[in-house]
């Protein structure tokens, strides 16, 4: 496939979105709730409208249905065919939020109908159309000023809260999904050229949350734990991400694409590719490196408190 770099500023792939938009077509029929335990069940008739005229909060609302749904009941051809005809169309948007941003509930609906990989691609080079657009979202130029993150549009977006604090010390959603995604659905030759990338991107903001996703995520990439359901709410640093606690290890039985269970959200081939590409990244020299752009931001810092050193200890000098 064509390599997967992540690059401030270049994000969706224009023609991997147009050809996503142009294989899935709109339903005839409205999508349904998931939960439809009453006499009648919830539709959203809404979607079968003008999209760019439905918030951003009501599109979350199916997309969550969809992804809860699969995840409690099973695969559903009716919510199958609805996540892949809004995914293209809701790419652009995917910045747009509702405490959360729309991209976790995108990145989420596609780990719940995928679990085991992308297995029958529904056209050829679809994966790759994915990876090329919702796997460089973040990258987006709305994202970026520069070479640093755009504050209230990426990652952490206000510290409007009684304490004025950002949180910085817990991964940002769009950010842990977006490396999930791409960790989970790039083929194992391609995660240390797009892991590197990830690195090579010098923003502190960026390096703040990029250290403490790869904190949090250390137990996932060692196998410790293997599914994003097993995400501890109490965890600091916490991981998450909107609806991620649905990704549980039941979705790989329940597949119906025929492809074999995976024993693992991440397979072991590209966990192992991560690790040793971060033990080979992480001297000491490029840890202070990082260190020290980091601490140039003031409240990176003191909201980090003790992670730096938790982070030292494992990927530094654990590591060696």
């Amino acid at each position: 496939m064509k390599k997967l770099l992540w690059i401030p500023s270049a994000g969706v792939d224009q023609a991997a979105l147009e050809r996503l938009c142009g294989h899935f077509h709109k339903p005839s029929e409205p999508m349904g709730e998931a939960w439809f335990m009453g006499d009648e069940r919830q539709m959203f008739p809404e979607l079968l409208g003008d999209l760019d005229a439905v918030s951003a909060y009501d599109l979350q609302k199916p997309l969550i249905e969809i992804a809860s749904g699969t995840s409690s009941f099973g695969p559903m051809r009716e919510w199958h065919i609805w996540y892949h005809y809004l995914l293209g169309r809701l790419v652009p948007r995917s910045h747009e939020a509702h405490v959360s941003y729309l991209l976790e509930s995108l990145l989420t609906g596609f780990m719940a109908i995928y679990p085991n990989g992308v297995y029958h691609e529904p056209y050829s080079g679809f994966r790759e159309d994915v990876l090329l657009t919702l796997g460089r979202s973040i990258m987006d130029s709305e994202c970026w000023n520069g070479s640093d993150i755009a504050i209230g549009n990426v990652l952490r977006r206000s510290n409007n809260n009684p304490r004025q604090v950002w949180i910085w010390w817990d991964a940002s959603g769009d950010l842990s999904a977006s490396l999930f995604f791409c960790l989970k659905y790039l083929p194992e030759s391609a995660i240390e050229a797009w892991l590197r990338s990830v690195l090579d991107i010098q923003s502190p903001h960026w390096r703040a949350q990029v250290l403490v996703w790869l904190l949090g995520a250390h137990e996932i990439l060692n196998g410790t734990v293997r599914w994003p359901s097993e995400f501890s709410m109490e965890a600091r640093p916490y991981i998450g991400w909107e609806w991620s606690h649905c990704l549980r290890p039941e979705l790989a039985g329940t597949d119906d694409s025929g492809s074999p269970p995976t024993e693992a959200f991440i397979a072991a081939e590209n966990r192992a590719a991560a690790l040793g590409m971060l033990r080979a990244y992480f001297t000491e020299d490029r840890f202070l490196e990082w260190m020290d752009g980091i601490s140039s931001v003031y409240y990176l810092e003191a909201e980090l408190q003790e992670l730096p050193s938790a982070f030292e200890s494992i990927y530094v000098r654990g590591m060696t």
